[in-house]
C-alpha cells in the first residue's frame, strides 16, 4: 500500500468518535512506513493498568462507575489480607494518587512521591508473607475487566510473529497471572515489571530491583532483557499507554519509528490538547482498541 492507504487509514480512524488525531500529516507519515515496512518490522509496546484493562467498571452492587483495580490495588482486595495491609495501602493510595495525576506539578517533582509510593507499597506486600497460589487466589478474586479488543489485538499478534512486550509500573507476576487467566499470554510476549522475589517455598520475599514507576520508565533498558533479540531487527514500534509517562517506554532501545497511541481515560476536556500534542492518536473515553484492530489490518 502506499501513501493513499495510509490516507485511507487515517479517514476510517477519523469516522471512529473517540479517535483524535493532532498532527495529520506526521501521523500519516508514521502510518505510510508502517504499512509499507510490513509486520516483519513491527512490535509493541504496551502499559498494561488502565491500557490493556479498562479504567472505569461498573460497581456490581450499585450500578456506579468507579475506577476499576490496577495490578497494585489487586492485593488490597484479597480476603486473606490483614485490615492493617488494606487500611495502610488505602492510605498511602489516597496520600499519592493525587499527586500522579496533579496537572500543576511537574515529573520531576512528582519522582520523589512516585519512588516513596512504591516503596511502601512493597514492603506492605512482601511483609503478607504471600505465596504463589495467593497471587494467583488474588488475581482471580479481583477480577479485574479488560479493555473491549484488547483480546483481538493479542491474537493478532499471537498470530503474526508480532513481539509484544508488557512494559508496566505495576506488578509483574500479578499481570502475568491476569494475563493467563484470560488465555492472552502468548510465546511472543514478555512483561518487564516490578517482579517478584520468591524463596525456596515460594514466598515472596522482596521485589527485583529497579524499581519501575510510571515516571522513569525511560531509565529502564531493554538491551539487557532476553525480549531483546525478539526485537533486535525490527526497527518500527507502536506504543500504547494511558500516561505522559508511557511516552517514555520507548527511549530504551534503538528504532526507526514510534506510532504513539494514548489512551485518555479521565479529565479529558483539560487533558485533551497535551496528549493530542505529545501521541499520534488518542482514543478518549476508555474506549475499545478496536482503532488498533483497523491499524494492524492495513498492515500486511
Amino acid at each position: 500500500m502506499t501513501l493513499t492507504g495510509a490516507k485511507k487509514l487515517v479517514d476510517l480512524l477519523l469516522k471512529n468518535p473517540t479517535v483524535r488525531i493532532g498532527n495529520i500529516t506526521n501521523t500519516t507519515e508514521k502510518l505510510e512506513k508502517l504499512i509499507q515496512d510490513g509486520r516483519p518490522n513491527l512490535h509493541f509496546i504496551s502499559d498494561f493498568d488502565m491500557t490493556m484493562s479498562r479504567h472505569w467498571v461498573r460497581n456490581k452492587e450499585t450500578d456506579a462507575l468507579e475506577r476499576n483495580v490496577s495490578s497494585h490495588g489487586i492485593p488490597g482486595r484479597y480476603d486473606k489480607m490483614s485490615a492493617e495491609f488494606k487500611g495502610e495501602t488505602k492510605r498511602i493510595y489516597e496520600t499519592y494518587y493525587p499527586i500522579e495525576i496533579d496537572q500543576t506539578m511537574t515529573h520531576e517533582e512528582k519522582v520523589p512521591y512516585m519512588v516513596k509510593w512504591w516503596t511502601d507499597a512493597h514492603k506492605l506486600i512482601v511483609a503478607q508473607n504471600l505465596n504463589k497460589q495467593d497471587l494467583s487466589d488474588m488475581t482471580l478474586q479481583a477480577n479485574i475487566e479488560l479493555r473491549q479488543k484488547v483480546d483481538s489485538v493479542l491474537k493478532n499478534c499471537r498470530d503474526t510473529n508480532v513481539p509484544f512486550l508488557v512494559f508496566s509500573a505495576g506488578i509483574g507476576d500479578i499481570i502475568k497471572d491476569i494475563l493467563k487467566h484470560e488465555n492472552l499470554y502468548f510465546d511472543n510476549m514478555h512483561i518487564v515489571s516490578n517482579m517478584m522475589v520468591f524463596n525456596d517455598k515460594d514466598i515472596c520475599v522482596d521485589f527485583r530491583e529497579p524499581l519501575i514507576h510510571v515516571f522513569n520508565k525511560s531509565e529502564f533498558q531493554l538491551e539487557t532483557t532476553p525480549y531483546h533479540a525478539m526485537i533486535e531487527k525490527r526497527r518500527n514500534v507502536i506504543l500504547m499507554g494511558d500516561s505522559l509517562g508511557d511516552l517514555q517506554m520507548s527511549q530504551g532501545l534503538p528504532h526507526d519509528l514510534c506510532l504513539n497511541i494514548g489512551f485518555l481515560n479521565h479529565d479529558i476536556k483539560s487533558l485533551e490538547p497535551a496528549y493530542t500534542k505529545s501521541f499520534d492518536l488518542v482514543i478518549e473515553g476508555d474506549a475499545n482498541m478496536e482503532p488498533v484492530m483497523e491499524i494492524l489490518q492495513f498492515i500486511e
